[in-house]
């Protein structure tokens, strides 16, 4: 019973401890001061660019829009719905890119490489589908198919693998570590879908199930919390072992108390025990945001204060696609958002602090 009580801790020291060792290896690195001009291309702008049978010639295009923009960084949506761009072993791979006699992530890795732009396989870890909660609608081959559900997937309005499941764990990293020895990848990239729900409903049986084995158990918060950094333990590990080179960058939503306790992902943890080598914070907010708080310069001081002290490089995440937006309740200064775009990136490139930036997304740059 000792056991039990001391499984939640030893957890944690393994997280705290497996982060510093290697972080200790990064500080003697020697990592370029490059700044980041970075652009994420989603899951149906590469999909837009696979439809036609024309990928090859709709992603050169592709390129020579960011080589004219200058963009040093691409985000490639990898996996967005627990399936692959490229032929994998634990993933069911996209059903357009399967249709080319040639492997269009490597195609597109060589490509970037030439134009001298680095590519990141951007992935949606825990999202397996949305609007559907029926899994007989997914893939034959899909992983779902092999997990229990409550224990290692679970529903919210759409179909999500609980980050409690050592099965999902595994499964994740697995995937990440077939990436980073496959492709020559610059790095792995997580964005903002962790938890997708707050709600107790969403993984009671496998929080009761633990509570049940243990004396003095973690609250509900702080169970989550601990499986969420065990992945990004895990997952820094995995890429950092396949290369020490390559980053681990985590995009998370803007507002850092909901990331904690929303989404259950605490960034500062992360950033201070170096289990992330980059953040992008997706500042998706103007200057006049109706609630101060959300106005982009305070945004920026809290993650700037978040970030210091660390060796986790602090990038920040543009919205273009808010140039002329009609979604209240900011709409009216987003009309004239080509120079708060602008106004922005100067901004950040002024800023010491801050070593790059990212914009959402490449339809809108």
């Amino acid at each position: 019973m000792i056991m039990k009580r001391l499984i939640p801790l030893i957890v944690c020291m393994i997280f705290l401890c497996g982060c510093i060792s290697i972080n200790k290896e990064k500080e003697e690195q020697k990592t370029p001061d490059n700044y980041m001009s970075g652009v994420w291309v989603t899951y149906s702008e590469v999909n837009e660019m696979l439809r036609d049978g024309n990928f090859k010639e709709n992603f050169n295009k592709c390129l020579e829009k960011c080589k004219d923009m200058n963009i040093t960084d691409i985000f490639i949506h990898t996996r967005a719905f627990c399936d692959s761009l490229y032929p994998s072993k634990f993933f069911p791979q996209n059903e357009l890119s399967a249709k080319y006699d040639f492997d269009v992530f490597e195609y597109l890795i060589e490509k970037s490489h030439g134009q001298g732009i680095k590519v990141h396989a951007w992935i949606n870890p825990y999202r397996v589908k949305t609007s559907d909660e029926n899994i007989n609608n997914l893939p034959e081959n899909s992983p779902i198919k092999k997990l229990k559900k409550d224990i290692d997937y679970g529903f919210c309005g759409g179909i999500f693998l609980l980050p409690s499941s050592e099965n999902v764990k595994r499964l994740i990293t697995d995937g990440i570590r077939e990436i980073c020895e496959n492709y020559k990848i610059d790095g792995i990239h997580f964005d903002d879908y962790f938890y997708p729900t707050a709600a107790e409903s969403f993984d009671k049986i496998s929080y009761e199930n633990y509570k049940s084995d243990n004396d003095n158990p973690l609250t509900l918060g702080e169970f989550r919390k601990s499986h969420v950094n065990s992945l990004i333990s895990s997952v820094y590990t995995a890429v950092k072992f396949s290369n020490k080179d390559l980053l681990f960058s985590v995009s998370p939503a803007a507002d850092i108390n909901k990331n904690k306790n929303s989404y259950f992902a605490d960034i500062k943890a992360w950033c201070e025990n170096g289990c992330v080598d980059i953040i992008i914070p997706q500042l998706y907010f103007g200057f006049e945001y109706p609630d101060e708080k959300f106005r982009f310069n305070n945004l920026l001081e809290e993650w700037k204060k978040l970030a210091e002290n660390t060796d986790t490089k602090l990038v920040i995440g543009l919205a273009s696609y808010k140039i002329n937006t009609k979604q209240e309740p900011d709409n009216e200064e987003w009309q004239n958002g080509e120079e708060i775009i602008k106004r922005q990136t100067e901004i950040c490139k002024n800023d010491k602090k801050v070593k790059g930036i990212v914009y959402f997304s490449y339809s809108n740059i």
